[in-house]
């Protein structure tokens, strides 16, 4: 896509959803592209400290070669990818987080004290989208293929609900990520500091492609099987 083609008034979640390429440029430019994305590129550019024209222009120039599109994959298929991610996320990185905090001993205490709530709200909202909303999803995708009959209850207020929760996780990282910064800097915090930073992007691409892309396909869907 050149870089005309990247309007400044297109919404960041927008630009993320159509060019996957951009997430990097986002992440790198410290741009949530995850919780945030209803602003304009302009606006979210000028947040950043850059002009929309040279985030275009960075966009334009990353490949996206081997990134995946979601957009015309069945929700089947990203609620199972989804799914896949949230076991990585218990079985490796709250781990992997977990020991890193342990390593900093006493002086990341309120690290370890948001950490520990973090892990458990993490877990149980993972578990309950297994649970609840990929199912319903599924089903919705179902109704569209003539495989399954009636609605299921709306998922409007579960998404709502969802996007809360996101909000609150990548805040909750921030200021876990802050606080590392303000521990002097030795060979555990700065390990600390590596797993938050990691930790985040991985989130941030979760968080994207449930608001920005599953979200909205399943209420799309979901008000395709209404009209049917």
């Amino acid at each position: 896509m050149t870089t005309e083609a990247i309007a400044p008034e297109l919404t960041v979640a927008e630009i993320a959803r159509l060019m996957p390429q951009a997430v990097a440029v986002f992440e790198a430019a410290g741009i949530d592209y995850s919780c945030r994305g209803a602003r304009s590129l302009a606006d979210a550019a000028a947040g950043a400290g850059f002009t929309a024209e040279e985030l275009a222009e960075r966009i334009a120039g990353t490949p996206a070669d081997g990134l995946t599109d979601w957009n015309e994959m069945p929700l089947g298929e990203l609620t199972r990818y989804l799914a896949a991610d949230h076991e990585e996320t218990i079985r490796t990185t709250l781990g992997a987080l977990r020991q890193a905090v342990e390593r900093c001993g006493p002086e990341a205490r309120r690290v370890a004290v948001i950490f520990a709530g973090y892990a458990t709200a993490v877990i149980a909202h993972m578990l309950n989208e297994e649970r609840d909303l990929f199912p319903c999803i599924q089903y919705l995708e179902d109704a569209l293929n003539g495989a399954a009959g009636g609605v299921r209850p709306r998922i409007g207020p579960r998404v709502l609900r969802e996007m809360v929760e996101h909000e609150t996780f990548r805040e909750t990282l921030r200021t876990m990520r802050e606080l590392a910064w303000q521990l002097p800097p030795n060979e555990a915090v700065l390990e600390l500091r590596s797993r938050l930073a990691a930790a985040s992007r991985e989130v941030h691409q979760h968080i994207h492609l449930e608001n920005n892309v599953l979200y909205p396909r399943a209420i799309a869907a979901e008000n395709a099987v209404k009209r049917a």
